[in-house]
């Protein structure tokens, strides 16, 4: 397990650290997708979710839109493909995204147009390869240090 100022980020996954979020392959087919650890923790709390199931849609595009108690915001597609379903326990508590988002609280799945073999070339990073950009990303944001006890570097 990778971490960047406390927050995780799982080596079995794949981050789009500039769109805040993670992707797994699913053995059926596609792939769940989900926010980042450090984006959920600067989102807050979560209270709704709203998901365009069954969309093409391009990488960066919209596949979801999320609201905490201090944002709204899109949750971006990581790469180009099709809007599958949404996660129903979190469509029924969001929040579950804030206190699990690598499991339980995962959002949507999606069907990617690339195979896995082919996300690094298209900006995805694995667990600690994560690190060094997402640690740049936050600082560059004005963030030093996300809910951690972590010293900036």
């Amino acid at each position: 397990m990778a971490f960047v100022f406390a927050c995780e980020l799982p080596d079995h996954l794949w981050f789009q650290v500039d769109q805040d979020v993670w992707v797994q392959p699913d053995p059926a087919g596609g792939i769940r997708m989900g926010m980042t650890d450090p984006a959920q923790t600067r989102a807050g709390k979560l209270l709704y979710l709203r998901v365009r199931s069954k969309k093409r849609v391009g990488a960066g595009q919209n596949v979801a839109t999320v609201e905490s108690g201090k944002w709204v915001g899109p949750v971006p597609a990581p790469l180009a493909g099709v809007v599958g379903e949404a996660n129903p326990a979190v469509l029924a508590d969001p929040s579950l995204v804030n206190r699990d988002p690598y499991g339980e609280g995962w959002l949507l799945t999606f069907h990617p147009d690339a195979p896995e073999a082919e996300w690094e070339v298209l900006g995805l990073r694995r667990g600690a390869a994560a690190v060094d950009p997402y640690r740049a990303k936050l600082q560059a944001e004005g963030l030093t240090c996300v809910r951690c006890a972590d010293p900036p570097p």
